[in-house]
């Protein structure tokens, strides 16, 4: 691949100035410290020698359902790179857009979330299979041959595969995350073979409690009955009683992973399996990349979204918890949970993990702008205005804000544009932020204690040789350090705007802030001009406000 293709980080010569900052020694204070700190070369080969993980994976055939998903993708790389002796890794792969499974294996593999795996194990992908199969299909679309191979050979049985849009028709979603749930635990029942079955779930499955413990919690419809009924009923029956049937669960994603957890409590009794609930999922902390993140879901856009100067305010409690995990703790979780679950082989019991922060390492909401601490010094050309970025509890200020700051804006520059014959912009990516507000207002809003003392457990019990291999300790993590690199690695692998352009990125920055600035003096200036001269003072009051409290950060 042309290494100009690549983000820098993953390029062996850099440009210049790009390489004098990799070498370079600079402290917090400094403009580059970012820079260097995501470009610094740190070591992610893991010491096989004295790892009982190592051991336990050593010529174990593997399955892995949602591969291609942002977890999927990192567990099967944190798998090849962790093991030179693993067996095969078979990933499901669907048929998309008339690309067939093997050409879609292909470029999967090529992901630049390899690229450091191609490093270390060359020969990567001769340990990885593609198999043909639709988690929407009865049967997963697994083929009889296929079917076969998986039954023979098949160890670790790795659940990761489900539709986690918020706003996903109930049909759909009960096909793939509790159906699809269903048929994955009956190929289970058939392996010969299997040591483990680990199904990945999620913190808030259960949200309409506010103390979560790791332990299954009665579903609120018997997962039976919704299956029998999403497949009889119409789509539009179903579209109007929906909201009716998730009662205080906020979307589709998290009643239906609660309904699968209770099918997987019981249909997978007998085998050796376990749950995994991990909470919400960030970038990683440190492997394979750091802070790398492919998705623009939750935090990750909600910060992304600021910096680039489009997301401005949005419904939340600023001091409210956000509980967040690194993408690379919740892999490493994943694969000690496994391991541990395969050694105890209890089947008489399916454990849960809850994979948290909030009980060991709170972050909060207004947390998310240590991002901006040192990711403001890195800028982009696809920079829209100067971030700056508030949350509020108070429904109708959001809105008062919103039209001032969203809408109005919006509709000036889409109104030039159209002048100019240019193609409209800023309404539709407005119209889908809101669709994204509305999807993670619920949590922005509202907190929840999370207990995982079997997390705790596991942890506490692993070598010493394990806890480096397989880090998921979240109390040592700091928050700021985490954060330090987030814009930078967002700049490359989100906005997919390399470092190259870092110089005339940061000039675009001083120029937007210098019309910032020049806006908000003026601004102030009409204001209290107008508040002197004119009877409907609250009009000038309020730009002052928003002024003062939103445009001056």
């Amino acid at each position: 691949m042309d290494p100009n293709l690549l983000p820098a980080v993953l390029r062996t010569t850099l440009p210049s100035n790009l390489e004098k900052i990799k070498y370079g020694s600079y402290t917090e204070n400094d403009n580059d410290y970012s820079i260097h700190l995501y470009l610094k070369e740190h070591d992610i080969r893991v010491q096989e020698d004295g790892s009982d993980i190592v051991e336990f994976l050593k010529g174990k055939h593997i399955l892995i359902t949602g591969a291609t998903g942002f977890l999927g993708k990192l567990l099967l790389e944190k798998l090849l790179r962790c093991c030179k002796d693993i067996g095969t890794i078979y990933v499901v792969i669907r048929t998309k857009k008339g690309v067939d499974p093997q050409s879609r294996l292909e470029d999967y593999l090529n992901n630049w979330v390899f690229c450091k795996l191609s490093q270390i194990r060359p020969n990567y992908k001769d340990k990885v299979v593609g198999i043909s199969g639709d988690f929407e299909i009865d049967g997963l679309g697994l083929s009889d041959e296929s079917r076969d191979i998986l039954t023979k050979k098949v160890n670790i049985i790795y659940h990761v595969a489900a539709t986690v849009r918020f706003d996903e028709p109930l049909k759909r979603a009960v096909k793939i995350n509790i159906e699809g749930s269903q048929q994955i635990i009956q190929l289970a029942k058939e392996c010969k073979k299997l040591d483990v079955f680990v199904h990945v779930s999620t913190a808030y499955s259960n949200c309409q409690e506010k103390l979560i413990k790791e332990e299954f919690y009665p579903p609120h419809i018997d997962p039976y009955k919704l299956m029998l009924m999403t497949k009889e009923l119409p789509d539009h029956i179903l579209e109007n009683i929906t909201p009716g049937m998730l009662q205080s669960i906020p979307n589709t994603y998290a009643f239906t992973k609660q309904i699968a957890e209770d099918l997987v409590r019981r249909e997978a009794a007998g085998l050796p399996a376990c749950i995994q609930r991990p909470s919400i999922v960030i970038a990683s902390a440190k492997e394979p990349i750091r802070s790398w993140v492919d998705n623009i879901y939750g935090p990750v856009g909600l910060i992304e979204g600021a910096a680039l100067g489009l997301l401005h305010t949005m419904p939340g409690n600023a001091d409210g918890i956000s509980d967040c995990v690194p993408a690379d703790f919740v892999i490493n979780n994943c694969i000690a949970a496994s391991y541990k679950t395969a050694r105890e082989r209890k089947l008489d019991q399916i454990p849960i993990y809850n994979c948290t922060s909030s009980n060991s390492n709170p972050l909060r909401w207004k947390d998310l702008a240590l991002a901006t601490k040192h990711g403001k010094k890195v800028s982009s050309l696809i920079l829209l205005s100067k971030g700056y970025f508030k949350f509020t509890s108070c429904w109708t200020w959001y809105y008062i804000v919103k039209f001032i700051l969203h809408t109005i804006p919006a509709v000036i520059v889409d109104f030039v544009l159209e002048r100019l014959g240019k193609k409209p912009l800023l309404r539709k990516a407005y119209g889908k932020i809101d669709k994204f507000i509305d999807s993670l207002v619920h949590f922005t809003l509202n907190e929840w204690e999370f207990k995982d003392q079997n997390t705790q457990s596991l942890w506490d019990e692993l070598n010493e040789k394990d806890k480096a291999n397989f880090p998921f300790d979240i109390k040592v993590l700091d928050w700021q350090e985490y954060f330090d690199t987030y814009l930078v690695a967002a700049r490359e692998f989100l906005v997919k705007d390399f470092l190259d352009t870092l110089d005339e990125g940061r000039m675009l920055k001083l120029k937007l802030d210098v019309l910032h600035y020049t806006f908000v003096s003026l601004l102030i200036g009409l204001s209290v001009y107008f508040l002197a001269c004119t009877i409907f003072f609250f009009i000038p009051l309020l730009l002052i406000s928003i002024t003062i409290f939103y445009l001056i950060p």
